[in-house]
């Protein structure tokens, strides 16, 4: 009978310490999601990481706060009152964790992954690139987490190329089989090496060329490394144009150095700004969101209200501001699939102020549609069952 005590009180407080995590890590990714200092996310990162750790402090000093009071005088009798309360507030939340660990973080899970395809997914196929058996060592470069990638079981060298069909409606009929090669997150760094966007962007240059060439941000993670841009990047070609934005991390690395060079590759940069180019002969209205890393926010006031409409944003938080301003399709990538997956659980750090709603794939409400890239690259290059992605997209009117 102790033995089965024993038992039920380490599962719950086992439940109790994953809703614990569940509330430490559903802060962190909501700040992640924000315009906020490079200064405040990482240590905050690291403090989140020890408070998770720190939960069996909270169980043990529910009945014993940390506060040694000296009976019979006014502050100890003080001290003894904020004993109590302390004690009382462990509890609760020790009791809003177990709810959360026992019931709504398996609730949530179980709807994730019982998630039904969206109906504009008409098909999607994956081809993978193992690149380490032909290039090896090669690949490590000289990046500061190079280390990262001999991690039992990274994924960071093994490279998807997914093809989706998406059908939408209110496309033109003239935009029937266009095609899109959508690229983000690339984080020129030196790991992984330049051999390694020199092997996965050769097999998407050789490939069939798209009408439209989609970039979505994060290009570099050092200045130096701005020099990749216009000799990888800019052999891509397409049959009607090349778009690209910023993300967040090319905030750091001179900006205008950076759309100077995607220019200079070849590239229309849409820096929060619309503007109206044909495509195929039919006006597009083609949106670039960089927030709220970069403003203002885009003014579509002045718009055509009639043709399709395409928006290039780096996180998929603009979702909702595509779906109220008549997008038909958004690209996106920065929350890079979560970087690590769980079985059946799937992603947990996703730097979204909507925590894992949008972490990876295909999304749609309205007549909006959402794809979301997991990316090419990160800065720290971790990817456990996530692996690095580039998405090619036809389009079929629904």
């Amino acid at each position: 009978m102790f033995g089965m005590l024993v038992l039920l009180a380490v599962l719950v407080v086992a439940l109790a310490w994953v809703g614990h995590a569940c509330v430490c890590t559903a802060v962190l990714n909501n700040l992640y999601g924000r315009k906020l200092p490079k200064t405040l996310l990482k240590p905050w990162r690291i403090v989140t990481g020890f408070v998770i750790l720190g939960f069996p402090w909270v169980v043990v000093n529910i009945f014993n706060p940390p506060i040694l009071v000296t009976p019979g005088d006014d502050v100890g009798v003080a001290l003894d009152h904020f004993n109590g309360t302390l004690g009382r507030v462990l509890f609760a939340y020790t009791v809003l964790c177990l709810v959360l660990g026992a019931v709504v973080f398996p609730i949530i899970t179980i709807v994730r992954y019982r998630r039904e395809t969206p109906a504009c997914l008409a098909s999607e196929t994956t081809r993978t690139l193992d690149l380490w058996p032909e290039l090896g060592a090669k690949l490590f470069g000289d990046g500061k987490y190079r280390w990262a990638t001999r991690l039992p079981g990274n994924g960071a060298f093994t490279f998807d190329v997914s093809d989706l069909t998406l059908r939408l409606p209110n496309l033109p009929p003239e935009w029937d089989g266009l095609t899109l090669l959508h690229l983000s997150d690339l984080h020129f760094h030196g790991t992984p090496s330049r051999a390694y966007f020199d092997r996965v962007l050769d097999d998407l240059a050789t490939g069939p060329v798209p009408d439209l060439v989609c970039l979505t941000g994060d290009y570099v993670d050092t200045d130096t490394h701005r020099d990749w841009i216009g000799p990888l990047l800019g052999r891509l070609s397409a049959k009607e144009a090349k778009l690209a934005i910023l993300g967040n991390h090319d905030e750091y690395h001179d900006p205008d150095r950076v759309r100077a060079e995607l220019v200079a590759a070849g590239y229309t940069v849409l820096s929060n700004v619309w503007r109206e180019i044909r495509v195929r002969g039919v006006p597009c209205v083609v949106i670039g969101h960089e927030g709220p890393w970069f403003v203002p926010t885009p003014d579509l006031s002045g718009a055509p209200v009639g043709p399709f409409r395409l928006c290039l944003s780096h996180t998929p938080d603009q979702f909702y501001w595509g779906l109220a301003n008549h997008v038909g399709l958004m690209l996106s990538g920065h929350v890079h699939g979560g970087g690590i997956r769980v079985p059946v659980i799937g992603s947990i750090f996703v730097p979204s102020v909507y925590g894992r709603r949008f972490d990876q794939g295909v999304f749609e409400k309205g007549s909006t549609a959402l794809v979301v890239s997991r990316g090419m690259s990160g800065k720290e290059p971790l990817r456990i069952r996530c692996n690095p992605q580039a998405i090619r997209i036809t389009l079929k009117p629904r």
